[in-house]
């Protein structure tokens, strides 16, 4: 049997990447205490989702929406993922605004359960929560590799030939 996820009050919200540049894997958890989901997603994927809420953020803000401050991120590790935790890696992800209760709303749809309606775990965060889980995704995509000026392509420790050059001028890091 599938077991589906909700959770309406988040005490764990956590957007990371794992490995090294050019190999990492990312992944979100959200926890109430209870249940520990681990959402594994594609860098696009989590990077759309950053923007959806700074996008929902900044149209409640013109709005009238009072929001809370962004706390600060903090740079000590994460900590353990309990053994119980749910890992699934996304197909579908969908951002909504609940106004009764003035929470975002994030959907995610199993990549193996894709055809099915109901979203496999729903988590409502609260207005901080889902600036805070923005910035924290901001920061975890852009500590990747550094991209090309010229074609937008990741640069690694190797350098990088730009096809914009004609496979002259390699781009190295500094």
């Amino acid at each position: 049997m599938h077991q589906s996820y909700e959770f309406d009050a988040i005490e764990r919200f956590d957007a990371e990447a794992v490995g090294l540049p050019g190999q990492r894997r990312f992944r979100m958890i959200f926890s109430d205490g209870l249940q520990t989901v681990v959402l594994w997603l594609e860098k696009q994927q989590l990077q759309a989702l950053g923007l959806a809420f700074e996008q929902m953020l900044a149209q409640l803000r013109a709005a009238g929406v009072r929001e809370a401050r962004v706390r600060e991120i903090d740079a000590a590790p994460i900590g353990p993922i309990p053994a119980s935790a749910e890992e699934m890696q996304v197909g579908r992800l969908a951002v909504g605004y609940d106004e009764d209760q003035q929470r975002v709303v994030v959907f995610a749809h199993d990549a193996e359960m894709d055809d099915r309606e109901t979203p496999d775990v729903v988590s409502r965060l609260s207005l901080q929560q889902a600036a805070t889980m923005a910035k924290q995704i901001e920061v975890t995509v852009s500590a990747g590799r550094p991209t090309c000026p010229r074609c937008s392509a990741p640069i690694g420790p190797e350098g990088h030939v730009c096809p914009h050059d004609n496979g002259h001028f390699p781009h190295l890091l500094s």
